[in-house]
């Protein structure tokens, strides 16, 4: 079995354009418009002035277990619907009278007609007449009327564009990154030369001489004492940090007569062609250092400096003394060295990785806290509906007599095989972008259905109902009120939530919205729906573009080839 998503969602599209041709078929030829006498509109006045309120009453004699649903919104207009009040209800045996009345207002003058109103019984549609009204204009006596100076010019902010709010943000973010490298970069740099230090021998020769410099002349309010002890303690240090890292790696922790012996045993086994005057000169320097540090006596300036003379030749003899290193040692110590600059280097990546990426964390939540999850998700990760809404749109004509609309996507052709019955009685053209199970779905349907007859407008809505109900739709709210395009053209609007099947899961369900316009004129009905997520705004704002984008051609075919 095939479970190829595009192939299962272009076989949802097909059976949705099916039950949409079975339902509109059966629209055409099973919808009446019925009109009763059980339904009544009137207005308490015809006439007002600008800003004054008229009353719209609605008498209703109906059943008690009938359903009765009277106007809701804006339908009122050209008047504007200023408060809808509640519903007043009395009985009479099985029979229920209701009055519902509306507040009414306009705030320019003129002639207005109220346009028919619906009250639907038991889904059954009933209509009202229209009634004009005169808004007229409120007399002023200027001769009474104060005069008053024109108030100054209010200076006000220009507007800008957000762009270099975030071009400012962006840049300061990587003002503060690129701070950042530069930093670690700098203090890798320093540790690594600081780590470069100089050959034991250089090292030796460099540190004897910044005791000279040191102890040239003696430091003023120090005790003799103090000054030799420091000094003898420094010079030793020097001698035995060498021999340390050159002969014996235990220098240092020894003592001066253990030092002296491991000197002697490695003279005997050969491992260093060292003088014993040489080993005895350094005796000589261990034991006077130690006597000043412990006994703290003072040997004198004089042999403070001889003994400095003396550590010196020992450096320079213990240096001549030790073998050379062998291939195999420089090539050891090379190696070390390489994978040294190796793990400092990946160090340095590392530090720079985990510090850029804190920096991020950090610039983000600030951003949340600031404008919002939503905005950083939608405009940093990215959003389907947002993407749609800030394409190029594209306007176009579908169907005959075309229905001009805008889209961010063309709407793909879907042919409907009708019957061969209704081949010669109808042509019906249907235009779609996405599904019902998406997150953003449009149709547009163009039918000719031949003769002069007009189509209902109210079952043709309930057809398309049934229609989005097949498709897995349920627990529809349906609204409906007249509207009319900017050109003029008069037709019927239908829109309300339900609960959508999801994408993935077609037995889960989520909120979702629905818009609907409906035109008719002889042998012809053009339909338009937008449907959507109830909780993307990004797709409320692109449905309502397209809605306010619908524009028809208004010269119409009168048959059907």
């Amino acid at each position: 079995m095939n479970s190829n998503p595009n192939i299962l969602q272009n076989k949802t599209c097909i059976c949705s354009i099916k039950m949409l041709a079975s339902a509109l078929i059966l629209m055409f030829f099973g919808a009446l418009n019925m009109q009763a006498q059980q339904v009544a509109g009137a207005v308490d006045t015809t006439s007002i002035r600008i800003g004054e309120q008229i009353t719209y009453e609605f008498q209703v004699s109906a059943d008690s277990t009938d359903l009765v649903m009277f106007p809701e919104g804006q339908t009122f207009q050209p008047l504007e619907m200023i408060e809808a009040y509640q519903v007043d209800t009395s009985y009479a045996g099985a029979k229920m009278n209701l009055i519902k009345r509306y507040g009414l207002t306009q705030f320019d003058s003129g002639s207005y007609t109220i346009p028919r109103q619906i009250v639907s019984i038991n889904q059954q549609p009933f209509y009202t007449d229209s009634v004009a009204i005169e808004v007229n204009n409120v007399v002023v006596d200027t001769t009474k009327q104060g005069l008053y100076d024109i108030k100054d010019i209010v200076a006000v902010e220009r507007a800008t564009s957000k762009f270099w709010e975030y071009l400012l943000y962006f840049l300061l973010l990587a003002a503060i990154i690129g701070g950042f490298l530069v930093f670690i970069i700098r203090r890798s740099r320093k540790k690594a030369a600081a780590e470069q230090k100089l050959p034991p021998f250089e090292q030796a020769l460099f540190s004897l001489k910044q005791l000279d410099e040191e102890y040239k002349e003696p430091a003023r309010g120090i005790d003799e004492r103090d000054v030799t002890k420091a000094y003898y303690s420094k010079l030793t240090d020097i001698v035995r940090r060498y021999l340390d890292e050159e002969v014996y790696d235990r220098s240092m922790e020894s003592t001066s007569s253990e030092l002296i012996e491991r000197l002697m045993l490695e003279k005997q086994e050969g491992k260093i062609d060292l003088s014993k005057e040489t080993i005895l000169k350094l005796d000589q320097i261990l034991k006077r250092a130690d006597l000043t540090k412990f006994a703290r006596t003072s040997p004198g300036t004089g042999q403070a400096e001889a003994d400095r003379l003396v550590a010196e030749e020992i450096v320079k003899e213990t240096k001549e003394a030790i073998p050379p290193p062998t291939e195999e040692e420089l090539m050891r110590d090379a190696a070390y060295r390489e994978a040294l600059a190796k793990r400092r280097k990946r160090k340095l990546i590392l530090t720079s990785v985990l510090g850029v990426f804190g920096i991020l964390v950090i610039a983000t939540g600030i951003l949340i806290a600031t404008k919002g999850f939503d905005f950083v998700k939608d405009n940093f990760i990215g959003h389907p509906s947002k993407d749609l809404l800030e394409s190029d749109w594209v306007r176009s004509e579908y169907g005959y007599p075309p229905v001009i609309i805008s889209t961010p996507r063309i709407l793909e052709r879907n042919e409907i095989a009708l019957p061969d019955s209704l081949k010669q009685q109808m042509d019906m053209s249907t235009f779609t972008y996405g599904s019902l199970i998406d997150d953003f779905y449009v149709v547009v349907n163009n039918t000719r259905f031949g003769g002069k007859n007009e189509a209902n407008l109210e079952a043709s809505a309930q057809g398309f109902i049934s229609t989005i109900e097949a498709n897995g739709a349920k627990n529809l709210i349906v609204k409906t009120e007249k509207y009319t395009t900017p050109e003029g053209t008069e037709g019927l609007r239908v829109y309300g939530t339900g609960d959508f099947p999801e994408t993935l899961n077609k037995d889960e369900f989520s909120k979702g919205a629905y818009e609907m316009l409906l035109f008719t004129a002889p042998g012809v009905l053009q339909q338009i729906l937008v449907a959507h997520r109830e909780d993307d705004t990004y797709a409320k704002e692109m449905s309502a573009r397209i809605i306010n984008s619908v524009e028809l051609q208004k010269s119409v075919p009168t048959d059907v080839k």
